[in-house]
């Protein structure tokens, strides 16, 4: 049966169920221009074929938290920097944008506690190996084998999402992969990893400097975050030009999105109100002086709403308070074009990352050195990237680097303050048409989890507006999936 043929009997099927196939065009607000807003925008979009009209707010640089900065004329990431190659979503959106990957070159890393370096690579991959059991045995391996396995459940979510399954929550989600996912957010890595048998060494220092290095924060972060950060650190790449590219593209590319360049400060319920919109968005000028209101069918938050952020929206109308706790930990990330003082560090020939295992006696997270966006900057000397939680002290820099060429800061709310204590609010579903990605974030935050909930998103706001709407929703996917079934007999 041809594809055409295919389409004339699902629009009979659905006819004769007596469902109208006459779809409306809701008005959707999404707030935020990040790796959420966008691939949640790109989803919606696909669902309903562009049937939509969208306002992008973003007001200040769409990409989020996704950025670069240049040094002596060379372009580096600044912000979320690399991808696991099993970030799915992310890998789709490089081909479906014809975007290339930007893979790094080997690199030799060593971890300071501050006094020496506990494990340091070799040039030699045999000797790294050797050195590697000499200290830890074979739990290194044994913890890369547990991490794959995880993975392995993790990964079910694509299949969930292309069969149209969504989650009202974070918990649902998690237990979908795994049903005891959500008993991780309630342990610390420290206490996992010691009741499966790791080692206090291993433990204090490989998983501690993956920690520090990623989130800035410590072992006493919940387990799944744990596992989700040593996996971060295999293979990963970047996309080529900057993976700020991704949600920019996919931003620019959807038809029927305006990005408006405006801060948003209210969102009004319009229940019993307005039966036409749900709710009114206020919204300042692009100078910050007067308010302007615009009414939508759909409202997608796609940024931060902790009371620690700088820009706050107020939540009228509801008929229960919304209310957002916790905090985010900022990050604040030195870039340094310079030579690495040896001396400092103890040793006797140059690294490419230090990554730190006792950050309140280093008074750094990690040193990198950097490859720019386009694999093309100058070398020598080389652009590091210094993570810290405060600002560095100058006398610190310069006690690190000699022959400073160029130097800038940029201070991030990169991540939440982690715990197994958490409290936040745990709903992707905040009221009737109105959502939340950054709830994924108190889970793990990164690309891929921001895309995971944009998709999470999409579905439930396209589902629930159908049905609405008055659109079976069931039997349609019935129907298709019947039809299509009989196309490939």
């Amino acid at each position: 049966m041809s594809r055409y043929a295919a389409l004339l009997v699902l629009e009979a099927l659905i006819l004769q169920l007596g469902i109208s196939v006459e779809k409306p065009a809701p008005h959707v607000a999404i707030i935020g221009g990040g790796i959420g807003g966008a691939s949640t925008l790109h989803f919606l979009s696909e669902l309903l074929n562009g049937n939509l009209e969208i306002d992008l707010y973003e007001a200040k640089t769409v990409g989020g938290r996704l950025a670069t900065i240049k040094i002596d004329g060379d372009e580096f990431e600044a912000g979320g920097s690399v991808i696991h190659p099993k970030n799915m979503y992310m890998q789709r959106f490089v081909k479906l944008l014809g975007l290339e990957h930007n893979f790094f070159d080997n690199q030799k890393y060593g971890i300071w506690n501050g006094d020496e370096f506990v494990f340091t690579e070799s040039n030699w991959s045999i000797i790294s190996l050797l050195k590697l059991f000499y200290r830890y045995g074979f739990q290194p391996y044994k913890l890369n084998r547990y991490v794959e396995n995880m993975m392995e459940d993790f990964l079910k979510i694509y299949d969930l999402q292309d069969a149209g399954r969504s989650f009202a929550n974070v918990t649902e989600l998690l237990s979908a992969m795994n049903k005891d996912f959500p008993n991780l957010l309630q342990i610390s890595i420290r206490d996992k990893l010691l009741h499966v048998g790791f080692t206090e060494r291993l433990i204090n220092e490989l998983e501690q400097a993956s920690i520090v290095g990623n989130f800035g924060q410590e072992v006493d972060v919940h387990s799944f975050l744990g596992f989700i950060s040593w996996a971060a650190s295999s293979d990963a790449w970047a996309v080529k030009g900057g993976n700020k590219r991704v949600p920019e593209d996919l931003i620019y590319r959807t038809k029927n999105v305006n990005v408006m360049r405006n801060r948003v400060t209210k969102i009004r319920n319009l229940a019993n109100i307005n039966d036409s919109s749900r709710y009114e968005v206020t919204y300042t000028n692009k100078d910050g002086t007067d308010s302007i209101t615009s009414n939508y069918d759909i409202v997608i938050i796609a940024t931060p709403l902790t009371k620690d952020q700088a820009s706050q929206i107020e939540f009228v109308g509801f008929p229960d308070d919304l209310v957002f706790p916790g905090s985010f930990q900022t990050t604040h990330v030195t870039f340094i074009k310079a030579n690495l003082n040896l001396k400092h560090f103890g040793l006797q020939e140059t690294l490419d990352s230090i990554l730190s295992c006792n950050p309140n006696k280093t008074n750094i997270n990690m040193v990198l050195a950097l490859e720019s966006v386009d694999g093309l900057a100058k070398k020598n000397p080389r652009v590091w990237r210094v993570y810290s939680r405060k600002s560095m002290e100058s006398s610190l820099i310069h006690d690190m680097f000699s022959n400073i060429i160029e130097k800038k800061e940029v201070a991030w709310k990169v991540s939440p303050h982690y715990s197994t204590n958490l409290n936040y609010n745990n709903n992707f579903k905040l009221h009737d048409a109105l959502y939340y990605i950054n709830a994924i974030e108190w889970a793990a935050n990164g690309m891929e989890m921001s895309a995971i909930a944009g998709r999470n998103v999409a579905i439930l706001a396209h589902n629930d507006f159908l049905q609405m709407h008055g659109f079976n929703k069931e039997v349609i996917k019935d129907s298709i999936k019947k039809l299509r079934v009989s196309t490939e007999l």
